[in-house]
């Protein structure tokens, strides 16, 4: 993967997860003002709005990274396959998908059921992203640490 795709990558998955995380909590935690208002928090239709938006960069960013990178991993290219790339691959699809439905459900069955989906594995994508990100880095920093081999002159 390169820096631009993974900076692509990163940037929109930052988007996304910030905007998700703040429409979920002015959605399902927020305390309206006024008991009859409709939201929950005046910034409720923004935020959606803005994760309805930015989404959709980072399923394109996903598809850039699956060929980049999950699809060498699937491959077997040698290097080791880490369970936190295993959540993003699962969450992708229903996560995603889900997201999709909810806005175009019209009964309140299947609209709770996209809902449930699209929180758990929003839960399940951060989680994983955030532990893939750091054992990354946990690897670089010891690969720097790790002493130069020695070579023998004759």
């Amino acid at each position: 993967m390169t820096r631009g795709e993974a900076w692509l990558f990163h940037a929109s998955n930052a988007l996304v997860a910030a905007s998700g995380l703040a429409y979920a909590w002015a959605a399902y935690l927020a305390e309206p003002e006024d008991p009859y208002a409709i939201v929950n928090h005046p910034l409720q239709p923004d935020l959606q709005h803005l994760h309805v938006l930015v989404a959709p960069l980072l399923v394109f960013a996903g598809g850039v990274v699956w060929r980049s990178h999950v699809a060498a991993k699937l491959r077997g290219n040698g290097t080791t396959r880490r369970t936190s790339g295993w959540t993003l691959l699962v969450a992708l699809a229903p996560c995603a998908m889900s997201g999709y439905a909810i806005q175009v459900a019209t009964e309140d069955s299947w609209r709770f059921a996209f809902v449930a989906v699209h929180l758990v594995t929003s839960a399940l994508w951060i989680a994983g992203s955030l532990v893939h990100v750091l054992a990354r880095r946990s690897e670089r920093a010891a690969a720097q640490d790790a002493p130069l081999p020695s070579s023998t002159r004759g």
